[in-house]
């Protein structure tokens, strides 16, 4: 796996130093608004962020795919930035072959990944995705005012305004990193097995054997 890095100043906060990483030699760049490593202050993480259009081909699982086990190996956190992956999962899972292997192989990598998950969601992301996205994320940052409860949910951090952010994510990365990787993966097991009793999400039986 080898991903062409570029320096590049990502446009909004609360990161201060970014670096773009882009597709291998055989394409699979996605069209996530950023996906490399980003900064705050001195804590690296791994930053994906999306919209509503993202992960809508095989090729951005790919790309995903690549993202996350670089995070396993450089044993850094990941940031999901307005991503709608589980939201994509369910629809595009059995859209063809290809995007159902792609997906299946982004699926299990997150769910072993021994590192923490983090969710931000702004607000400019899809409502209709609010309750499942959290269950990929080990915490979650809601930015501006919560609906109803959403305050309440043990993983939400609330961030009311933009100038927040920063902070928000330190502190859920402190506490989620104060878990051991055995509990990180075992939560995650446990939430995608709970929406698929009530039905959610429908991870696929690889993810959760």
């Amino acid at each position: 796996m080898d991903m062409s890095p570029n320096i590049a100043k990502y446009p909004r906060p609360p990161f201060t130093q970014a670096i773009k990483l882009y597709g291998d030699r055989a394409g699979s760049k996605g069209t996530f608004r950023f996906a490399g490593f980003a900064w705050i202050d001195k804590t690296k993480v791994i930053l994906v962020h999306g919209d509503a259009d993202s992960l809508s081909s095989a090729a951005e699982w790919r790309c995903l795919l690549r993202l996350t086990r670089l995070a396993h190996r450089l044993k850094k956190p990941i940031v999901f930035w307005n991503l709608p992956g589980v939201h994509r999962m369910i629809h595009e899972r059995r859209s063809s072959l290809e995007n159902t292997q792609a997906i299946q192989a982004v699926e299990l990598a997150l769910l072993q990944l021994p590192h923490p998950i983090l969710t931000v969601l702004d607000e400019t992301h899809d409502t209709l995705s609010v309750d499942a996205e959290p269950l990929w994320s080990d915490r979650v940052i809601w930015v501006g005012s919560p609906d109803t409860g959403v305050s309440e949910h043990e993983k939400i951090t609330i961030a009311r305004h933009p100038t927040d952010i920063a902070a928000a994510i330190l502190a859920s990365l402190c506490e989620a990193e104060a878990l051991p990787a055995t509990k990180l993966i075992k939560n995650r097991h446990e939430a995608l097995r709970s929406a698929a009793n009530i039905g959610t999400a429908h991870p696929s039986n690889s993810s959760l054997a």
